[in-house]
Parts: C-alpha cells; structure tokens; sequence
C-alpha cells in the first residue's frame, strides 16, 4: 500500500520488524536504491552505513526520517 502526501509516497511495510535479518530482507524485497542503516552498538558506539549516495542526500533522507517520527501520523495505514 502505498500514500502520497504532496510530493512525497510512503510505502506500507510491516511496522515493526523483530531482527536484522528481517530488516535488511524487507529493504531487499522492495529494491531500495538509497539505503541508510543507523545502529548503536551494544558499547554505545554509533553505527552509520549507506549505499553509493552523497552526504547530501543521506542528509536529505535523515530529514525525511525525522519528519516521520515527528508526524506518525502521514505514515499510518487505512484500514
């Protein structure tokens, strides 16, 4: 299922995903191109990896991000 807000469509996939595996399967099915993975590990330390993509446009993706947390409530499914 997918939204349009604007300019921008949001893609429906399961909300809460249990494992790494189960993540990194999700993006793969859906051929993502730009691709951000952000972890802490257990020691704190930060864990920042992308695909082939500028500084800018992680930026641009990380502001999109945000956006989502702040305004749960464009990204909700219709049931």
């Amino acid at each position: 299922m997918t939204k349009s807000v604007g300019n921008v469509t949001f893609m429906g996939v399961p909300k809460t995903l249990h494992t790494v595996d189960e993540v990194l399967g999700a993006a793969a099915k859906l051929d993502l191109d730009n691709v951000l993975v952000l972890s802490e590990c257990a020691d704190g330390a930060l864990v920042f990896l992308t695909t082939d993509m500028t500084l800018a446009s992680a930026n641009w993706l990380l502001d999109r991000m945000k956006f989502l947390l702040l305004a749960p409530e464009l990204h909700q499914r219709k049931t």
